[in-house]
């Protein structure tokens, strides 16, 4: 994971020394860096383990063991209505406890640009395991959030979605 961080922080660095590159904004980086990072991050720990069966199988890995190796512990709670939508929630995400801002706005966009990453590292596992996705997040009571992850398509490696 370290070494991961590492590359993508200096993959982060050229593109601050070179510009955004055609199509990135940069409220789009935290996104783009975390989706780097999910990617690699399976990579190297998926390789020790067999591949799931279905959909559901795999976000109960990345809930479970990539989301804890990342964040430092697992998601709280997973909902899905069993065709290909499922809702990640994590009551106590570390990296929100401490915003807060008299400004609703400036919060609101703070909150924001930091839970891209998270939505970044999701969809980077989930790709890296051959799952194509979208994935927002909404947050209430901080430090309270969700990942929505909406399955795109049909995927013919797994059985059912």
């Amino acid at each position: 994971m370290r070494q991961a961080a590492k590359d993508c922080d200096r993959m982060e660095m050229v593109r601050m020394v070179t510009g955004p590159q055609p199509g990135e904004t940069a409220s789009s980086r935290p996104e783009l860096h975390g989706y780097e990072v999910g990617y690699r991050f399976v990579e190297r720990i998926a390789q020790a383990r067999a591949l799931a069966a279905d959909h559901l199988e795999v976000i109960k890995f990345i809930c479970k063991d990539v989301w804890n190796e990342i964040f430092g512990k697992q998601i709280d709670k997973l909902q899905t209505n069993h065709r290909g939508v499922f809702v990640l929630k994590d009551y106590t995400f570390r990296w929100l406890a401490r915003v807060s801002s008299d400004d609703a706005e400036a919060m609101k966009r703070v909150t924001a640009n930091i839970l891209q990453f998270p939505c970044g590292v999701l969809r980077g596992a989930l790709a890296n395991l051959g799952i194509v996705a979208t994935v927002t997040a909404e947050y209430g009571t901080l430090p309270s959030c969700s990942f929505s992850i909406r399955i795109q398509g049909n995927d013919a490696r797994f059985d059912k979605a």
